[in-house]
C-alpha cells in the first residue's frame, strides 16, 4: 500500500483514519507516542511543522513520486480526491448541499477548534478569571457553540445536511477528544442537538472502528455532556 497515515494519540490525527474507515480505503499505519505531551522527533522528523496528522503518499498517483503532507484539511482533501473517488465531499453539481458543506468545513480548524485551544490557555495558571480577554474567550466559544447546536437543529442529522461529510469529520475532534485536553461540559437542554448529534456519530461502524485503532479497545470516546481529563494533562 502507497498510503500512509501517521497517528500520534489523542490527537487530530484520529480525523484522517476515521475518513480512511469511512471510505474503505485501505492504508498504512503508523503510530507514535507523546514525548511527553507534545509530538515526538519522529512526527518532526516526517514534515517540519512537526505536527499530527501527517500523511506520506509513495508514490503519489499525482506526482509519480513521494508525497508527505500535514494539515488536516489538506490531508482530508487529498485522500477524497486521489483515494476516495470524492466521497464525503459536495461539488458544485449537489447545490446547496455543497456551499453548507463549504462553510462547516472550514469552520472546524478555522473558527471552533481555534477557539476551545484559546479557552484551554485562558484556564492556565497563569490566567485571570476575572479579565475581560477571559470573559470574551468563553463568550467566543459559547456563541460558536450555538451556531454549531443551531445548525444541528435545523438539520436533525448532519452539519452539511441528511449525510455525513468531511466536514463532520473535522468537527467532531473538537467537541470530543478536545475536551479531554479542556475539559468542556455540554448542557443537555441548551446542547441537546449537540449530544443528540455525538450519539449518531458513535453509533457510525467506521467511526467505533476508527477510535479503537487510534486509542485502543479500552478507549472511550468523549461523546457526553462531562468529561474527564487526560492523565497526561493532569501531570
Amino acid at each position: 500500500m502507497a498510503l500512509t497515515l501517521h497517528h500520534l494519540g489523542l490527537s487530530q490525527s484520529e480525523r484522517i483514519i476515521w475518513l480512511a474507515e469511512e471510505l474503505g480505503i485501505n492504508y498504512n499505519l503508523v503510530h507514535h507516542k507523546r514525548d511527553p505531551i507534545f509530538s515526538p522527533q519522529s512526527i518532526k522528523d516526517l514534515h517540519p511543522a512537526g505536527t499530527a496528522p501527517v500523511m506520506e503518499d509513495d508514490p503519489s498517483p499525482i506526482t509519480q513520486s513521494r508525497v508527505v503532507l500535514a494539515e488536516s484539511g489538506a490531508i482530508m482533501d487529498y485522500i477524497i480526491t486521489v483515494h476516495g473517488n470524492g466521497n464525503l465531499a459536495p461539488t458544485l453539481k449537489d447545490g446547496p448541499l455543497y456551499t453548507n458543506y463549504l462553510e462547516w468545513y472550514h469552520f472546524a480548524n478555522g473558527s471552533l477548534q481555534p477557539a476551545l485551544f484559546r479557552v484551554m490557555m485562558a484556564r492556565g495558571p497563569a490566567s485571570d478569571p476575572n479579565s475581560p480577554v477571559v470573559a470574551r474567550t468563553l463568550q467566543k466559544w459559547d456563541h460558536l457553540l450555538s451556531m454549531v447546536e443551531n445548525r444541528l437543529a435545523e438539520t436533525k442529522a448532519y452539519l452539511a445536511g441528511e449525510t455525513l461529510t468531511a466536514a463532520d469529520i473535522m468537527t467532531v475532534f473538537t467537541l470530543t477528544t478536545m475536551r479531554g485536553f479542556c475539559p468542556i461540559e455540554f448542557d443537555e437542554e441548551k446542547q441537546a442537538n449537540i449530544l443528540g448529534y455525538l450519539k449518531r456519530v458513535g453509533e457510525r461502524p467506521a467511526y467505533r472502528r476508527a477510535m479503537e485503532i487510534c486509542e485502543g479497545k479500552e478507549f472511550s470516546p468523549l461523546l457526553g455532556a462531562k468529561v474527564e481529563p487526560f492523565s497526561l494533562v493532569k501531570r
